[in-house]
């Protein structure tokens, strides 16, 4: 996918222009078939939030057909205290989460491990 789709498709989210700018980075590196499953996603939703300013915080939803819940995931302002390398494991972890749909790749997996797992196929292992 080429990146003006990417930002494209970004601009739909009110992110913190830092936070974006990484998940951005993120995003292209990810297979085209992830890149396409998130992005072609109606429901899916990607927020930022900052425990600082906002003390109690409302996830957004998106409901698909039947009213089931849409994906989401929730990028904390606190990122900005962290590494490169750990802010962009983050965001691969949390969009390894929406992929899988909050499970693992297997009935059985744990989905920390599943999540923990694509990030790092993706390039984006977890720093120690």
């Amino acid at each position: 996918m080429v990146a003006q789709q990417i930002d494209q498709w970004l601009d739909g989210f009110e992110l913190d222009a830092w936070i974006r700018s990484h998940v951005a980075v993120v995003l292209r590196q990810l297979p085209a078939e992830v890149q396409t499953d998130l992005i072609d996603d109606p429901s899916f939703v990607m927020c930022d939030y900052n425990p600082i300013q906002q003390v109690i915080m409302h996830v957004p939803m998106r409901l698909l057909e039947r009213g089931k819940p849409g994906r989401s995931i929730v990028l904390k302002h606190s990122l900005k205290r962290r590494s490169e390398p750990f802010v962009r494991w983050v965001v691969a972890h949390e969009l390894a989460h929406a992929y899988l749909r909050h499970g693992g790749r297997w009935p059985e997996e744990d989905p920390e491990v599943a999540a923990d797992s694509l990030a790092a196929l993706w390039g984006f292992p977890k720093p120690s």
